[in-house]
């Protein structure tokens, strides 16, 4: 049986429940797997019992939650030694404006430069509008981000854009890349990242 690791950041829930849902279909596959949330637990201090990690982790204000950089930063030497994805979850994989995917790239960028860890599987994941979960401000601020990407602005309810089929897919190719089913691979999914952290 493969010995797995999910560790994740979440603000508003969303991640949470992306990886609660890897979590169980992993289980489902025959996986034993280890959930840890960043804001709830330090973390695995070795990962040596592991045969792959998933890190997870939503974008806000232009980056990841702290925590999770920072234990991304001190595991990456670990992390690069056994198979790994990196998800990042985000609404902005949606929209089709360039500027908006380049913003995107430079947020990676950043995370990359600022943990050291250079993943060879990077997936970005669709997120939610959780207008219930908001406060004022930031409520309006989010409307007028999904006026502008031409999203709904309703705010008596959210909405939820993660592609739960996809995920599906992801976590069986994940664990046929820990040698679990070899006639499946993740590779497809990778985006490169550049010695110099420049995401290709």
């Amino acid at each position: 049986m493969k010995r797995l690791l999910l560790f994740y950041g979440t603000t508003d829930g969303q991640t949470a429940k992306i990886m609660k849902f890897l979590d169980a279909e992993l289980r489902g596959l025959g996986a034993g797997v280890t959930l840890v949330a960043a804001d709830a637990a330090p973390g695995p201090a070795e990962l040596s019992e592991y045969d792959g990690v998933i890190v997870a982790g939503s974008i806000h204000a232009g980056g990841f939650q702290r925590r999770l950089v920072r234990w991304v930063r001190q595991h990456r030497e670990a992390l690069s030694a056994r198979p790994h994805i990196f998800l990042a979850v985000c609404l902005s994989v949606l929209q089709q404006d360039p500027a908006v995917h380049r913003e995107l790239e430079r947020i990676l960028t950043r995370f990359v430069r600022a943990t050291g860890w250079r993943p060879r599987a990077m997936k970005s994941v669709a997120g939610a509008l959780s207008y219930s979960r908001y406060g004022f401000l930031r409520r309006w601020v989010m409307r007028r981000i999904a006026r502008k990407a031409g999203g709904v602005t309703d705010v008596t309810r959210d909405y939820e854009y993660t592609d739960w089929d996809e995920l599906r897919r992801l976590a069986r190719n994940f664990l046929s890349s820990c040698g679990a089913e070899p006639e499946l691979a993740v590779a497809s999914m990778a985006t490169a990242v550049s010695a110099t952290g420049e995401i290709t």
